[in-house]
């Protein structure tokens, strides 16, 4: 387990984290990431988070002590580490994803908590009202789950003879696993696309699920936004190369990495914005007054690369809306 205490520069310095306690007239963030540190979204997060900051006048190390902490994907692991950020006393926590929502959730009721990357804040039972939760929770939602239709239409224009399609999820958020489920069913049919779920928590999981798929044929495949899908993302792009199965992501970094396309937020943006929810709680502004915010900016993504090695043709209509391509 680690714990960071991280000054300000790019490409922060890291301290111990159980020094002395703050400077008089200090500040504290704690920070709980999803991603482990290897993730090619991590930078993106941390440096954009620090930059964010600065602009708004909080130097990391200086009037603002930082407490970074990456859990890598596990829940068990990032219940402990929520305590131990708590335990520093922060004035305000950033939570990524639902993972680190819920640690921090069941953490605390009192400590103001900005979320990011998280999906379905109402039905996950993390605030009661959008434009004024009213707890100590708040932030940023990603995708909605009718964003399912965007992807699956993407899939099947990428793979026209595309007839079955694999979602790939973590299965232990029940709601957010019903909301993914439930729109599946009803874009699906309207495709022509027999759509399912396989619930996966690691890569053992994930091969089985890929591998068994693969064996019939006009297979593609839909990666969530989740964690597990995150951290095992190279794995992903990987299995999905040898079964040669078209597959769209939820988010770009897998695009990079040698995925076909994605639909997707800016992480970058995404930060910017908690960025200016947690100025603003510094400066004394109350979390359950701060409404909830969607994303509003998508951009789609294409590995030309991968597309040529999968034997597609990309229409120009389609290559028209594609905001970045990967060669």
């Amino acid at each position: 387990m680690r714990r960071r205490d991280v000054i300000a520069g790019l490409g922060a310095a890291a301290w111990p984290t159980f020094a002395a306690g703050r400077a008089k007239g200090q500040h504290r963030l704690g920070i709980l990431l999803v991603y482990g540190e290897a993730h090619p979204d991590s930078p993106v997060i941390v440096d954009t988070l620090q930059e964010s900051l600065k602009r708004a006048g909080w130097i990391w190390g200086q009037n603002l002590a930082v407490d970074l902490q990456y859990g890598n994907g596990d829940a068990a692991r990032m219940r402990l580490q929520a305590d131990e950020i708590l335990a520093q006393k922060p004035d305000v926590v950033l939570a990524q994803g639902i993972v680190g929502a819920t640690a921090l959730q069941s953490a605390t009721k009192t400590t103001p908590v900005v979320f990011m990357m998280l999906q379905d804040p109402i039905g996950g039972g993390f605030v009661t009202n959008l434009s004024r939760p009213g707890g100590n929770l708040t932030g940023f939602t990603n995708f909605d789950f009718i964003l399912v239709g965007k992807w699956l239409q993407l899939l099947k224009e990428l793979s026209p003879g595309v007839t079955r399609a694999l979602a790939l999820l973590n299965p232990d958020y029940r709601a957010r696993l019903a909301g993914y489920a439930a729109e599946l069913s009803r874009i699906g049919p309207e495709l022509g696309i027999d759509a399912q779920i396989a619930g996966v928590h690691d890569a053992a999981e994930i091969e089985t699920a890929i591998s068994g798929f693969a064996a019939q044929p006009r297979g593609g495949l839909l990666v969530l936004p989740d964690a597990v899908t995150g951290i095992y993302s190279q794995r992903i792009v990987d299995l999905a190369a040898t079964c040669r199965l078209p597959a769209v992501y939820a988010y770009a970094a897998p695009v990079r990495l040698g995925g076909l396309a994605a639909y997707t937020t800016s992480v970058a943006q995404d930060v910017e914005r908690a960025a200016g929810y947690i100025d603003r709680i510094l400066r004394g502004a109350v979390v359950g007054e701060l409404p909830v915010q969607a994303s509003a900016r998508f951009t789609t993504l294409l590995n030309l690369k991968t597309a040529a090695t999968l034997g597609l043709t990309i229409r120009p209509s389609l290559m028209a809306t594609v905001d970045e391509l990967v060669e």
